[in-house]
């Protein structure tokens, strides 16, 4: 902690979990605003070391107590000493106070606060001498009605670099909130951030502390992820939920939830955000709402995996108004191009393809990486490519799996390249392609080595119109499609999908571009699930209509087609089945546990979280057809061995039955997880009939091993099942707004798999 302006007194509270948090548990309570308000202290007037001159205490958080002091060494500058409290002198606090250091050692970047000195008082307490910042903290800039967006945007972009340099070095932060957060006045115009308060960090490869005891997690609950609330393992995007968090409320001026427990706010993240930015501040850039609500997903694998992304993304979303794009036209000149690639340019419309790669025929990972250099290659050759690498309109971006382009100056060149791709894409069938397309505002800027990097809410909107794309789906923005309905020439192949919840809440209008030739006219599976008109009614009439409809929609199509069908050694695009003969939902129930206590109540999962040992989970299904259901988990056992346990069928007094009823709702017998860290692997097995071979294997399971099957050939005529059933997976769509996952499929037998990760306590 490094400040000179208002500081939180904080003490740490433990719940009824025996887990620690700061007492200001919504991000409250008082502020000190200078010495009259904390009492003389026996350090005030003392010199550390012969060195640093204590003048006054500006506060003290749970570990330490903060100091502003003058370094009598040189020319008596301001410095900021934080020394170990007598109340929190214990062996973990220790190692914290220690690890504050590491922490501060290890990140050096003009927006962290920096480290100075360090050492012992008399009694053996340690203390750190850090930078003095002269300025405010966010909190005290955050108005009722959300900060100035330009000087939000800046605050945003300078708090993201900071912490993507911080877990570059491998530093969690874990208490990110407005308090935390300094402004230093450079000019008039200028402010430099300063993060401060890394006395919670966490440091990976600690050379202090090899492990942080998990049942003491300290922050403020406001703005923690919820894997930090669940005391599960925390990554960059455990800092990049909480930095959506002060994102939302530096924009409208209120916390995205308000919980009155921690309990509460827990199941509140879980239904996500309800109250959306811009009902609150209805000018807010719909970019920037989109970005922020990405940034504030349940689950780490839906937000940006860097903080970087994440602030560089919402910063140029909120500076693109209409006065900057007048700005910008005047510094570009009249041909509306931009000079060279080695440039770093300003605020900017253009329009963004982005595509990736969604499938494989193969495995393995040399020839994916030899799949996707071709692919890139076959993209630049097009002719929309090179027309526009000509004209120096273009950026291109190499991604892990694909590849987005940016265009300037012609609206038609995303859609028309679009197209070109997807008949070049026929020709290769290992390789399964989903495109999204919008206009927008973009910022190009040059990295260290001059390479040119785009972010901005053009290319964060075509991203996520893109992954909610199957293969072969071009899916287009309202935006976009408004703009090539003025041409003729495009009139066949815009298909209006309507709003679409594109991420949970959130509508957007979205078009799916697909002709005789190109394009995938199937509606995306993620709409076929989260439509409203498949929520408001009964799941198999909406089964039914699904079915209807796509079936009216082939004969439309082989109708409209001019050339008949012929046998092509080319893979089509995938599209959903007609008429699927098996179709299956299912879902996870799922008890929580910490230290043999539940936490909370239990609560329905789509099945892809990662859970803690000791707690439970259920199985349920409901089945769409009358047939023949299996459930097998195989998960870690002893000495690194499999564990092979049956769920279903129940065993019943005349043996086990796995004949179904179609609408019946199912479930499994409750299955706990075990101390290890480690994979359940939850075999579905759905069937027309019943299948001897598995009837055989799984009574003898039951009868002799209480449900587990141990006999090794038994094993592995298993395994020798399943991998058989698995060439040709169903489609698995999982909601997660209903939390259930959708299994379908046209095979008479269908065989698909569910991972549940668990980590010990």
């Amino acid at each position: 902690m490094s400040i000179a302006g208002p500081v939180k007194h904080e003490e740490s509270i433990t719940d009824s979990r025996g887990m620690e948090y700061s007492s200001d548990i919504l991000g409250g309570g008082e502020t000190a605003r200078g010495p009259a308000n904390v009492p003389k202290d026996e350090f005030v007037g003392t010199t550390l070391d012969g060195r640093y001159c204590i003048e006054q205490k500006l506060g003290q958080g749970a570990f330490g107590a903060v100091y502003l002091a003058s370094d009598q060494k040189i020319v008596s500058r301001k410095v900021v000493i934080k020394i170990l409290r007598d109340e929190a002198k214990n062996d973990w606090s220790n190692k914290k106070f220690k690890q504050e250091i590491e922490a501060l050692t290890r990140v050096s970047h003009p927006n962290i606060v920096g480290i100075l000195d360090s050492g012992k008082i008399a009694d053996d307490k340690p203390y750190i001498v850090m930078q003095y910042v002269n300025g405010v903290d966010l909190r005290s800039l955050i108005k009722p009605e959300g900060m100035d967006l330009w000087r939000a945007s800046n605050i945003i972009a300078q708090m993201c670099r900071a912490l993507q340099a911080a877990h570059e070095c491998g530093v969690l932060h874990r208490d990110l909130k407005p308090e935390n957060v300094m402004l230093e006045n450079i000019t008039d115009e200028d402010e430099n951030v300063k993060i401060i308060d890394f006395g919670v960090a966490k440091v990976a490869n600690s050379v202090v502390a090899l492990s942080t005891v998990t049942n003491q997690t300290v922050g403020t609950i406001a703005y923690m992820s919820p894997e930090q609330l669940n005391a599960r393992r925390l990554t960059p995007a455990s800092d990049v939920y909480s930095l959506g968090a002060i994102a939302y409320e530096m924009l409208t001026g209120r916390r995205p939830m308000n919980p009155d427990s921690v309990f509460q706010l827990l199941e509140l993240q879980r239904s996500g955000v309800r109250v959306k930015p811009t009902d609150l501040r209805p000018s807010l850039p719909p970019a920037a709402e989109l970005i922020i609500l990405k940034a504030l997903s349940f689950e780490p694998k839906d937000r940006y995996e860097r903080a970087r992304d994440f602030g560089d993304l919402l910063s140029s979303a909120l500076v693109a108004d209409n006065d900057q794009v007048e700005q910008q036209s005047e510094r570009q000149g009249s041909n509306g191009r931009f000079l060279n690639e080695t440039e770093t340019l300003s605020l900017q419309m253009a329009d963004v393809l982005f595509m990736n790669i969604v499938g494989y025929s193969s495995p393995l990972r040399g020839e994916q990486t030899e799949h996707l250099r071709q692919f890139q290659e076959m993209v630049v050759a097009t002719n929309e490519c090179q027309r526009a690498l000509k004209d120096k309109t273009l950026i291109r971006l190499p991604l892990d799996k694909g590849m987005a382009l940016v265009f300037f100056g012609n609206p038609q060149a995303p859609v028309r390249c679009a197209l070109e791709i997807s008949r070049a894409v026929k020709e290769r069938p290992e390789i399964e392609l989903r495109m999204g397309v919008h206009s927008g505002f973009v910022y190009p800027m040059a990295d260290i080595d001059t390479n040119m990097k785009v972010v901005g809410g053009g290319i964060g909107i075509a991203q996520i119109l893109m992954e909610c794309g199957d293969s072969g789906h071009i899916l287009l923005s309202k935006r976009v499609a408004d703009d090539l309905k003025q041409l003729a020439q495009w009139s066949g192949y815009l298909h209006d999908l309507g709003d679409q919840e594109t991420m949970p809440g959130v509508p957007v209008h979205v078009y799916n571009l697909y002709g005789d030739d190109v394009g995938n006219p199937a509606l995306p599976a993620q709409f076929q699930i989260a439509s409203p008109i498949y929520k408001k009614m009964p799941l198999i009439a909406a089964t039914a209509l699904t079915i209807l409809t796509l079936a009216v929609g082939s004969i439309w199509y082989a109708v409209r087609s001019k050339t008949p069908v012929v046998s092509q050694p080319t893979k089509p695009v995938a599209t959903a089945a007609v008429g699927p003969e098996q179709s299956l939902t299912y879902w996870l129930t799922v008890q929580e546990m910490l230290n043999n206590k539940p936490l909370g109540k239990p609560v329905d999962s789509a099945g892809d979280n990662t859970f803690r040992g000791g707690g439970w989970f259920q199985f349920n299904m409901q089945p769409i057809q009358s047939g023949a259901l299996y459930l097998l988990d195989v998960g870690p056992g002893k000495n690194g061995s499999e564990k092979y346990s049956i769920l279903f069928p129940l065993p019943k007094e005349d043996g086990l039955d796995p004949n179904v009823v179609a609408g019946q709702t199912l479930q499994s017998m409750r299955n706990f997880f075990d101390e290890n860290t480690g994979v359940e692997k939850l075999w579905i097995i759905w069937s027309k009939q019943p299948l001897p071979d598995l009837d055989r294997i799984f009574a003898d399971a039951v009868r002799n091993n209480k449900g587990v099957i141990t006999k090794a050939d038994h094993i592995a005529e298993v395994d020798v099942y399943l991998k058989k059933y698995t060439s040709a997976p169903p489609e698995v769509v999982p909601d997660k707004l209903t939390k259930r996952t959708s299994l379908k499929g046209k095979e008479d037998i269908l065989v698909s798999r569910v991972e549940l990760s668990h980590e010990a306590y």
